[in-house]
């Protein structure tokens, strides 16, 4: 369902969105030579943060984004394209590394969903990163 509603957004920003060759089903995408990782969060539970495997997501780099899909009122309504690069942000209060040096198998990448989050948030608005996709 939220793979056709990022579909659905990115189309009327004249972008295709298709699967990964050998990706996995419903979370990795394409859009031209950029790479999407798609999550969401349900905002309508206690949910707050996602957490997301470092050995599920693999390297940071330039063409990876996370594609984050706030569900809000039991229907997808937001949708931020967050660079996997600004994952290692080290002064935000929104994307945290939690690095478990005994079991690297249990490090991750979280990000934080709060009202005190969704200014920084904000600026991976769909809108706001289209021309990022073009590129």
């Amino acid at each position: 369902m939220n793979s056709e509603y990022l579909k659905y957004e990115l189309k009327d920003l004249n972008l295709e969105l298709s699967k990964k060759p050998n990706g996995r089903e419903e979370v990795d995408f394409l859009i031209g030579d950029n790479q999407l990782y798609l999550e969401s969060i349900d905002l309508d539970t206690i949910q707050r943060s996602l957490k997301i495997s470092k050995q599920d997501l693999g390297e940071l780099k330039r063409n990876l984004f996370i594609a984050l899909i706030l569900v809000i009122d039991k229907e997808p309504k937001v949708v931020y394209l967050i660079p996997s690069e600004d994952l290692s942000q080290n002064n935000s209060n929104t994307f945290i590394e939690n690095e478990v040096s005994l079991m690297p198998s249990l490090s991750n990448w979280e990000i934080k969903v709060s009202t005190n989050s969704i200014p920084e948030l904000a600026k991976y608005s769909l809108e706001n990163m289209v021309e990022k996709l073009k590129a």
